[in-house]
């Protein structure tokens, strides 16, 4: 009798075996001489085209799916998205520093505070990234302000826009995609570029919060000269509420300026 395990195996195999005929078909049909193996030269060299054809398909759907997703999700809906994660990031860590079985002692809080405290950061990073690109790809006026005033742009020829199969948007987004959004004062410049605005925010608070989090990922937790940081959990809370701040005055900025 064959078992759930089995059948699964079965089915795997069943589609990898169709994966290589496929590829073996694709790679035949481009040959110069049908009868050549899979050690001649032309066909390892058409096998290595194909699986870089492959991984392109792979790297365009994704991009599409992205793309589709910034259409469907306007900044608000961004916005609030991220508020709910960091909700759930506060009641993950509260419910496990007040299980006593499973945050026995001092030193497993403060770890679980401090990966907690820079997973906020990375929350930070993607509603800023995700926000800006939104705002790009759905206000032809705010490509034009991108295209105008970003530095991370100014080096980007039309001939990038053949050699990619992009179009100048898609480009853009790409090259803001590689933005470091945890450099606040650089992130903010961008924004005030894009909307065509200068926006009155109080970053200290903010750029305090980024630059701890540079000392927990890249130094284990110590400043620069080796002091050990110490988080409880009320740093963690005051952290996320100054985040909220930060991206609840930034998200009124964006809506009270969109151009459509």
């Amino acid at each position: 009798m064959m078992t759930w395990g089995s059948e699964l195996s079965s089915i795997k195999d069943y589609l990898f075996a169709m994966q290589e005929q496929y590829a073996d078909d694709w790679i035949r049909e481009r040959l110069s001489d049908y009868s050549l193996n899979e050690n001649s030269e032309e066909y390892q060299e058409l096998a290595e085209e194909y699986s870089n054809y492959q991984e392109y398909l792979r790297e365009e759907a994704e991009w599409q799916a992205e793309l589709q997703w910034l259409k469907e999700n306007g900044s608000s809906k961004i916005h609030s998205i991220f508020v709910s994660e960091l909700d759930e990031l506060i009641s993950m860590l509260e419910s496990n520093c007040n299980n006593s079985q499973k945050m026995a002692t001092k030193l497993r809080t403060n770890i679980v505070v401090k990966m907690s405290y820079a997973y906020a950061v990375t929350l930070l990073e993607a509603y800023l990234g995700d926000t800006l690109r939104a705002l790009i790809s759905q206000d032809e006026q705010l490509l034009k302000n991108a295209l105008r005033k970003f530095k991370i742009l100014k080096n980007v020829k039309l001939i990038d826009v053949a050699e990619t199969d992009l179009d100048v948007k898609s480009l853009v987004l790409r090259h803001i995609g590689e933005v470091l959004y945890h450099n606040i004062p650089n992130v903010i410049e961008m924004y005030e570029q894009v909307l065509g605005v200068k926006l009155e925010i109080d970053i200290s608070k903010v750029y305090k919060i980024t630059k701890l989090r540079h000392d927990i990922v890249h130094r284990n937790g110590k400043t620069i000269d080796g002091c050990v940081i110490n988080l409880d959990v009320q740093d963690f809370v005051q952290a996320i509420s100054d985040i909220k701040d930060f991206t609840g005055v930034l998200q009124r900025a964006i809506n009270g300026n969109k151009t459509s």
